[in-house]
């Protein structure tokens, strides 16, 4: 009988954040960034974001936002799927949130961040990594 298990995750893609989540304003939606899957087909991403020193309201957070074309077209960004829950530590400091469980399409991907932190993000040193993962049967 077969076990499910984690296979080898792949190696943290380089920063894809480019100028994207500078200077976003609280409540704000980024512009996206585009990963492509259409070669990996990665089921599964832990996605990490890293935020220029910020001091957050109480309770501020980010959330990731997953939307995807299907070659032809790109789903609206309204659309897609939302990662809530990325808590940010109080205090003035730069920040680190991962989503660990990201569900993956086997095609190019638009990663978009909503800004609840209650302030302005940092003009300059955001980034957002990407790590692909998969299951592998034993």
């Amino acid at each position: 009988m077969a076990v499910a298990k984690w296979d080898t995750p792949r190696t943290r893609s380089s920063n894809i954040a480019s100028t994207v989540l500078n200077s976003l304003a609280s409540g704000s939606e980024s512009a996206v960034v585009t990963y492509d899957n259409s070669a990996n087909k990665d089921l599964y991403a832990a996605i990490t974001v890293k935020l220029g020193s910020i001091t957050p309201s109480t309770g501020g957070s980010i959330s990731l936002r997953v939307t995807m074309s299907d070659g032809t077209d790109v789903a609206d960004k309204a659309g897609g799927d939302l990662y809530p829950g990325g808590e940010l530590l109080s205090g003035a400091s730069a920040k680190v949130v991962i989503f660990p469980l990201v569900r993956l399409y086997p095609l190019s991907l638009r990663l978009s961040v909503v800004n609840n932190s209650g302030v302005t993000l940092n003009a300059g040193s955001n980034e957002l990594y990407v790590t692909g993962y998969n299951e592998a049967s034993a």
